[in-house]
């Protein structure tokens, strides 16, 4: 009777630290695959700012094209 309570609890302690490795493993999981989200926002908002900057440059450069050959035609007409 002794032999199988001292087993029975050997089996409770040694289910408790499988299911506790477990639970740990999957906790660090779910913390990677949020991280990993929380990164690719972050990336994903970045990269918006990058283009729209780029894109405020571009126009600066065509608005700045089109006022040098304005300025070119207009030098060559007289």
């Amino acid at each position: 009777m002794t032999e199988m309570l001292i087993a029975s609890i050997a089996l409770i302690i040694f289910a408790f630290i499988i299911y506790s490795t477990y639970a740990a493993q999957s906790s660090k999981y779910a913390q990677k695959e949020k991280a990993y989200e929380l990164k690719q926002g972050h990336m994903e908002k970045s990269m918006d700012k990058i283009r729209s900057e780029i894109s405020l440059i571009e126009q600066e450069v065509a608005e700045t094209e089109k006022k040098l050959n304005d300025l070119n035609n207009t030098t060559d007409e007289p």
